[in-house]
């Protein structure tokens, strides 16, 4: 990820293998979803299907190659959050992305139907969150 002077934030993808990684090119994917404020959290998701999710203001984005190989945005939720979206991850038994936010909430949102499953707010500003590999029905939130 790169953060640019112009307050808007780019994707870099390097244009190698990780083997060859010290001497990468990088390339800037082109769309940039997230107007307003930066992209604070990037995860891929653990689905068939080779996606990443991307959070920033009030926003989620999931990003997939479309037929002519290019990385191109959905906007998966827009304003469920009321402040900054800090932390994103997929559940991998459903296509469920959580996101977290400095409004406290917690939100499990199903990609497939297109409509928020949960939503729980909570004491304190959540920073990130992460998915327990072993059981789906738990997961991590850090607070701040």
């Amino acid at each position: 990820m790169w953060r640019c002077n112009l307050n808007c934030s780019r994707i870099v993808v390097p244009t190698t293998s990780i083997a060859q990684i010290a001497s990468a090119q990088v390339s800037f994917l082109e769309d940039k979803p997230h107007v307003k404020g930066a992209i604070n959290s990037i995860v891929f998701l653990p689905w068939e299907n080779t996606c990443f999710a991307t959070a920033g203001t009030h926003s989620v984005m999931v990003w997939g190659e479309n037929v002519e190989k290019k990385w191109k945005p959905e906007v998966l939720h827009k304003n469920f959050h009321t402040s900054a979206v800090m932390g994103v991850a997929g559940v991998q038994h459903k296509k469920i992305v959580l996101s977290v936010g400095q409004d406290r909430r917690i939100l499990g949102y199903n990609a497939e139907e297109g409509k928020q499953d949960f939503m729980v707010q909570v004491d304190s500003k959540c920073l990130s969150i992460l998915p327990n590999p072993r059981d789906f029905n738990l997961f991590m939130v850090q607070t701040g």
